[in-house]
Parts: C-alpha cells; sequence; structure tokens
C-alpha cells in the first residue's frame, strides 16, 4: 500500500518562520528514515502562508497515496488534537472516502521526549563546571 504521511505542525505566522521551519527539518528526516513515503508538512497556522492539511491532503491523493498518515508535533491533547483536525480530517475524508486518512496521537510524556531533555540538561550543566 502507497502510504503518505503529513507532519503537522501548529506553526506561527509568517514573521517568525523559524518557528515552522522545525516542523519541515523533522520531515526531512522522516523521510531519510521512511524510504518510499511521500512526505508532506502542514502548518495549522493560517497566518504562516505556508500549507495546510487540506492542501497537503491534495497533493498527496494526487500523488496516487492509498493511505494517509497524520502525524501532529503537539506534546498534549488540547483542543486542535480534540476537535479542530478531526474535524478537518472528517471532511477530506468525505471528500477522498477511498484514501483512509487517520491521524496519531500527539508526542505526549514520552520516555524518548525525557531523555532528550535530560541531554540536554546535562550538556549545559557540564558547561557550567
Amino acid at each position: 500500500m502507497k502510504s503518505g504521511y503529513i507532519v503537522l505542525a501548529h506553526g506561527s505566522n509568517a514573521s517568525v518562520s523559524e518557528a515552522n521551519q522545525i516542523a519541515f527539518e523533522i520531515a526531512a528526516i522522516l523521510r531519510q528514515k521512511s524510504e518510499g513515503v511521500l512526505i508532506e508538512t502542514a502548518i495549522l497556522n493560517r497566518d504562516s502562508g505556508l500549507p495546510g492539511i487540506e492542501e497537503c491532503v491534495e497533493r498527496l491523493v494526487a500523488a496516487g497515496v492509498e493511505e494517509i498518515i497524520i502525524a501532529p508535533l503537539f506534546l498534549s491533547g488540547g483542543m486542535h488534537i480534540r476537535s479542530g483536525i478531526p474535524e478537518e480530517i472528517a471532511r477530506l475524508q468525505a471528500r477522498y472516502p477511498m484514501v483512509p486518512i487517520r491521524m496519531t496521537e500527539p508526542l505526549g510524556a514520552d520516555p524518548r521526549l525525557a531523555d532528550i531533555l535530560l541531554d540536554r540538561i546535562r550538556g549545559l550543566a557540564d558547561q557550567n563546571e
């Protein structure tokens, strides 16, 4: 099955473009690790001027994917995860009924995130010694 992934970030307006760039960098890393999967990057903030979920789904469907998995770069299941994004997915699913569109859970309290944070803390603490 030909899959497509969407790395989804909340993002920021165009004047803070480096805030959006991280999502694109993570998508690039994911491309290297996921051979043969088409990967798009979506930004929720409409003031960013960057593609949102709808544009990314349209591109992936046009490229012939048979399923789409949206991976939000969110720590918790706030308002966007609970209602806004699922509503948009439902609308797009009705438009493209032959292509399942699903969303992963937010990152949450994953121990791997704690490991990264601990590495950063130790690195800074080591600089002070």
